[in-house]
C-alpha cells in the first residue's frame, strides 16, 4: 500500500474512472456525455475488447433471457430489435460497441488489456482515488476525484468441482467452459459431453444439433453437426415457454417504442409479486409451478420428466429459463440425458456413481460462475487504510446481523451502490443489483443516476466540497434490512422448499446453515428509480 505522505508518483489523471467495460462502464461513460456533458473519464478493461459478459459469452447459441426492450440503455433502444425477442450475444455487443462510438468513449477513453491491480484513497488535501494498473507487463498509475466499479456479476467460472475430481487432468481431449468457448475446436461428428443444464446449457444443446430454429434465439449460423451430446443433469430448472409463446407480440410492436419499454417493465415489476412469502405470492407460485410443470411434461420426452422436470422446489427460488427449443430438442436421438453423478475423469471421458464410462471427444462445461463475490482481483483500500474485503468480512456465518464497529458480516453496500469509509466510489451493478423478474441494464441505470445526483453538489461551480460518502449508519441499515427482507420475507429465505436445492443467489455456509444473499434485490426497480433521483441527504457526509 502506498503511504499518502509520500512524493506523488507520475500518474495519469481524469475526472471520472471506471472499472470495467461492459453495460456499466458504457453506459456510465454516455450518462456522463449525453446529461453532464462530461467527458472527462477513463474506462480500464482487463480483456482486448469491450463487452463484458458479452465479449466472454460467445458460446453456441448464446443470447440474453430478458426481453430486448429492457435490456437496451433507457436512451438508446436498439430499433433493429423487436421488443420481446431475446438479443444474441453478438447482437448485444454490436450494439454496446456503437453505443460506445456514439458517445466518443471509443477510440481514446477506453484502455484495454489493462488489470486494475489496485486502488487507494488518498485522503485530504488530495482527495483523490489512485489506481495501480498492469498492462501488458507493465504498472502504471492513474488518478481520479471519482471512481466507479463496473466489474460485473457473473465473471468467473465455476469450474471447481469439475476440477476437484480424481483424474481432471487425465483427459485427452478438451475442455472449456461455456464463458470461455474454444471456438478453434472442430466439432463437427464430435461426441460432446455437457455439464449442466440451465441456461447457458439450454442454449448450447439446441445450438450445436443445428436445432435452434427458434426466431428469438439464433444459433451462430455454424452448422456445428455433432455426433452426441451426453448431458449431465444433477439439478432441474423451471424452463417456460419462449416469449414468443407468452407474449402478443403482433400488438407490442405496434406500439410507440417508450410504451414497450414501460409495459415490460410494469409486467417484470408484477412478477416480484410471486417473490413475496405471503398468500399472495404462495397462491401465484403454486399457479405457475402447476402451469410450467405441465408445459415441460408435455414437451419432454417422457424417459427424461424425472430428470429435467422439478421437484420439491417453487417456481422462481432458481432462475427460470425461457425455453430456446431446448426441451424439444431432447426429442433427438443424438442426445443421452445421464443423471448419475461423475466420480472420476479418465482419458476417454469419465466415470460415474453407477460404474457406467461415458465416452467422448470434448467436455464443455456450462456449470455457471462464482457468486456473491464483487471486485474480485482488485484490492480497494479507503479511508485509513481499511481493505473492502476486511470491511465486508471474510465470512458470513458468524451471524444474521450487522457488526456497528468494522462494517458488515457479509458482502453488501447501501442503495447497492456506496460503502461507508470509502469516498467518492460508487458501484454499478454491484452487491443485490441483481433481480429474478426484470433488467440489470435498468440497475445499472439507476446506480449511475443515485451517483450522479448524490456527487452533484461537488460538481456545482465553485463548490469547495470535494468528497462524499455514506455514513456507517446508512449502510448498516440498509444492508441489515435487505437481509431481513431476503431470508423472512421472500422465496430465497422463507420458502423455495430450499432444503430441496439451493439457488445460485444464495451463500450457505454448511457448517452453520447460515445464509447470505449479496445478489438479488429484495424489491422493485420502480422504487430504486425513484429514490435514485430523490437521494436522502442525512445518509451522506460531504467534506
Amino acid at each position: 500500500m502506498t503511504d499518502s505522505n509520500d512524493p506523488p508518483t507520475t500518474a495519469t489523471y481524469t475526472q471520472f474512472a471506471c472499472i470495467g467495460a461492459g453495460f456499466s462502464g458504457i453506459g456510465l461513460g454516455a450518462t456522463l456525455k449525453l446529461k453532464h456533458n462530461i467527458t472527462d473519464i477513463r474506462i480500464f478493461e482487463r480483456e482486448a475488447e469491450l463487452g463484458g459478459t458479452w465479449h466472454l459469452n460467445q458460446y453456441p447459441g448464446a443470447a440474453c433471457d430478458i426481453p430486448s426492450s429492457l435490456y437496451t440503455f433507457s436512451f438508446a433502444p436498439c430499433p433493429q430489435w423487436t421488443s420481446t425477442s431475446l438479443p444474441t450475444a453478438p447482437q448485444i455487443k454490436s450494439y454496446l460497441v456503437s453505443i460506445a462510438e456514439k458517445y466518443s468513449l471509443l477510440p481514446g477513453r477506453i484502455t484495454f488489456c489493462s488489470s486494475v491491480q489496485q486502488c487507494e484513497w488518498l485522503p485530504s488535501p488530495i482527495s483523490r482515488w489512485r489506481l495501480t494498473v498492469l498492462s501488458h507487463n507493465a504498472i502504471s498509475h492513474h488518478e481520479c476525484q471519482f471512481l466507479f466499479s463496473g466489474t460485473g456479476i457473473l465473471f468467473h467460472p465455476k469450474t471447481s468441482s469439475f476440477f476437484s475430481l480424481p483424474g481432471a487432468g487425465s483427459f485427452s481431449g478438451t475442455v472449456m467452459h461455456s464463458a470461455r468457448w474454444d471456438h478453434s475446436v472442430d466439432l463437427g461428428n464430435k461426441k460432446v459431453m455437457l455439464f449442466g443444464n440451465g441456461c447457458s446449457a439450454s442454449q448450447i444443446v439446441p445450438a450445436l444439433l443445428g436445432r435452434n430454429n427458434n426466431a428469438e434465439v439464433c444459433s451462430s449460423g455454424r452448422d456445428y453437426n455433432v455426433d452426441k451430446i451426453t448431458q449431465f443433469v444433477h439439478s432441474r430448472h423451471y424452463v417456460i415457454p419462449s416469449l414468443a409463446e407468452l407474449f402478443p407480440l403482433a400488438l407490442l410492436e405496434r406500439l410507440p417504442r417508450g410504451l414497450q419499454r414501460l409495459l415490460c417493465i410494469l409486467i417484470g415489476e408484477m412478477d416480484f409479486i410471486a417473490m413475496r412469502e405471503n398468500k399472495v405470492g404462495r397462491w401465484i407460485r403454486r399457479k405457475k409451478t402447476e402451469e410450467v410443470k405441465r408445459y415441460m411434461r408435455e414437451t419432454v420426452p417422457e424417459r427424461y420428466s424425472d430428470l429435467v422436470v422439478p421437484e420439491g422446489v417453487e417456481f422462481g427460488y432458481k432462475r427460470r429459463v425461457y425455453d430456446p427449443g431446448y426441451l424439444r430438442a431432447l426429442h433427438d436421438e443424438r442426445v443421452e440425458l445421464v443423471g448419475e453423478r461423475v466420480v472420476e475423469v479418465v482419458p476417454e471421458g469419465v466415470k460415474t456413481e453407477g460404474g457406467r464410462l461415458v465416452e467422448g471427444d470434448v467436455i464443455v462445461l456450462a456449470t455457471g460462475f462464482e457468486t456473491n463475490r464483487f471486485l474480485e482481483g482488485v484490492e480497494v483500500v479507503g479511508r485509513g487504510g481499511e481493505r473492502l474485503g476486511d470491511h465486508w468480512g471474510e465470512d458470513v456465518s458468524d451471524g444474521d446481523s450487522l457488526d456497528g464497529k468494522k462494517g458488515v458480516k457479509g458482502v453488501g453496500a447501501y442503495e447497492t451502490v456506496a460503502v461507508g469509509g470509502f469516498p467518492n466510489f460508487f458501484m454499478l451493478a454491484g452487491p443485490n443489483s441483481v433481480t429474478g423478474h426484470t433488467s440489470v441494464i435498468i440497475a445499472i441505470e439507476n446506480a449511475i443516476t443515485l451517483a450522479m445526483n448524490v456527487i452533484k453538489p461537488i460538481l456545482s461551480k465553485g463548490s469547495k466540497v470535494k468528497e462524499v460518502e455514506v455514513t456507517p449508519e446508512a449502510e448498516r441499515q440498509w444492508v441489515s434490512n435487505v437481509q431481513d427482507e431476503l431470508n423472512n420475507k421472500t422465496i430465497w429465505g422463507g420458502g423455495g422448499n430450499k432444503t430441496a436445492a439451493e439457488s445460485w443467489y444464495v451463500k450457505l455456509d454448511e457448517k452453520t446453515g447460515k445464509r447470505w444473499n449479496a445478489m438479488l434485490y429484495p424489491g422493485y426497480q420502480l422504487g430504486a428509480w425513484y429514490r435514485a433521483r430523490k437521494p436522502r441527504k442525512e445518509d451522506w457526509v460531504y467534506q
